[in-house]
């Protein structure tokens, strides 16, 4: 009764609130009226993602990544089985800021994370068609710290300088159909779709002269589920396609990062899809020294 009246307090008095945390932690012995809960929270906030680990999976909007190393290991899918019924639950990747804790301790700032580390994350997490939560906490006069500031600042930076919309080199393709056009625009509101009722599809980019690449990044169009369960990416070398990588789920952002190549010819190649595919982004990068 007292959670359920402090959470009642939290989600009527203080505006729209975007994430609700059921944490798997609980507490030693009790059991905890989950139901309800979410009931008083819908009551209120009818648009909060709940967020909770599979044993929690009847009440989540989103599923827990299985551990707080920031990355994604393993293909995403976002529909997953639980007892027995299929659910779609995009999946959030938690991780702190600072290395060794979640809260703030005073003069800990050689924890923070490097850049690297971060970017590394990034592309495991938010590249692997994750939510990425990162932790950042409050220090005891109640706001940010400085370096952790600094740090996001870097990163938001770093990420700029690698994925921007002005590195996206499929962006100048020459001469693309206007089909194909709308998956190398940077616009994430167009897409380029697959023959109605395929399986398989190839969408090729043609660079101005030959680029070394060293990554993609690739959006899949999920309005109407994920589509694609198997595909290859492919550089034109020497009158031959060859393979560069190779993977299965895209979801909302797939980046591969592979043995720089180069070409002035790629395609994607959509070997297996559970019906049409479509896609919103193909984009190809190299990497920023």
């Amino acid at each position: 009764a007292y959670y359920r009246a402090e959470l009642e307090e939290l989600a009527s008095h203080y505006g729209d609130l975007v994430e609700f945390w059921l944490d798997g932690a609980g507490s030693g012995g009790h059991v905890y009226d989950f139901k309800k809960i979410i009931e008083t929270l819908r009551t209120y906030q009818p648009n909060t993602i709940v967020f909770a680990d599979t044993g929690l999976f009847e009440y989540g909007d989103a599923r827990w990544a299985g551990d707080e190393s920031g990355k994604v290991e393993y293909e995403n899918w976002n529909v997953v089985d639980r007892h027995g019924y299929l659910r779609w639950r995009p999946i959030e990747v938690d991780t702190p800021l600072r290395k060794l804790h979640w809260f703030w301790h005073p003069n800990d700032e050689a924890s923070l994370k490097s850049v690297d580390d971060l970017m590394d994350s990034y592309e495991h997490s938010v590249g692997k068609g994750g939510q990425w939560m990162l932790g950042v906490a409050p220090d005891n006069r109640g706001l940010v710290p400085d370096s952790d500031v600094a740090r996001l600042k870097e990163l938001g930076e770093a990420i700029q300088k690698q994925y921007g919309a002005e590195k996206n080199l499929a962006a100048s393709a020459v001469m693309p159909d206007a089909e194909t056009r709308k998956a190398l625009d940077n616009d994430t509101d167009t897409f380029w779709s697959a023959p109605a009722g395929s399986h398989s599809a190839t969408l090729e980019v043609r660079l101005a002269k030959p680029t070394r690449i060293d990554r993609a990044l690739t959006m899949e169009w999920l309005t109407d589920g994920q589509m694609v369960q198997t595909y290859r990416i492919e550089a034109w070398v020497d009158g031959a396609w060859k393979p560069v990588t190779t993977g299965h789920a895209i979801g909302h952002k797939k980046i591969d990062r592979f043995t720089a190549i180069t070409a002035s010819r790629f395609r994607l190649d959509l070997l297996s899809t559970a019906g049409t595919a479509r896609i919103r982004e193909f984009q190809l990068f190299t990497a920023e020294n």
